[in-house]
C-alpha cells in the first residue's frame, strides 16, 4: 500500500503546471475490504485515496492554466471550455467514486471493531 501512495505522490508532483501536457492521474487505489481489513490497511487506503484527490486538484489546476492558454492564444472559448471542463468532471467523478467506496468500507471496518 506505500507503493501506492509513492505512485500518487509521484503523479501529482508530475501532473504540474506543463502547459499541454496535463497527466492524468492514476487511479488504482486499492480500498480493502471493510470487513477483513486490519487498521493499517484502512490507514493506508486513506492516505492513498487522499493522495489521488489532491493529484486530481493538481491535475484540475494543470486543465485550467492550459485552457486559459489556449483561450488566448485564440481558441474557440465555449468549446475549449466544454472540452477541459469534460476532462475535469471525469476525474473529479473517478475521486467522488473513489471516496465513496472508502467511506462505504470504512463504515464496515468500523461496525465490524465495534462488535
Amino acid at each position: 500500500m506505500r507503493a501506492m501512495l509513492n505512485l500518487c505522490l509521484l503523479a501529482a508532483l508530475v501532473s504540474g503546471p506543463a502547459f499541454a501536457d496535463c497527466a492524468v492521474p492514476e487511479d488504482t487505489v486499492q480500498v480493502p475490504d471493510g470487513n477483513t481489513a486490519t487498521r493499517e490497511e484502512m490507514v493506508a487506503a486513506q492516505k492513498a485515496v487522499q493522495a489521488f484527490d489532491a493529484a486530481v486538484k493538481t491535475y484540475s489546476e494543470c486543465l485550467q492554466q492550459e485552457q486559459e492558454s489556449k483561450i488566448a492564444a485564440g481558441a474557440d472559448k465555449a468549446k475549449t471550455q466544454a472540452a477541459y471542463s469534460k476532462l475535469n468532471n471525469a476525474e473529479v467523478e473517478k475521486v467522488q467514486q473513489l471516496a465513496d467506496k472508502f467511506n462505504q468500507e470504512l463504515r464496515a471496518y468500523k461496525a465490524k471493531s465495534a462488535g
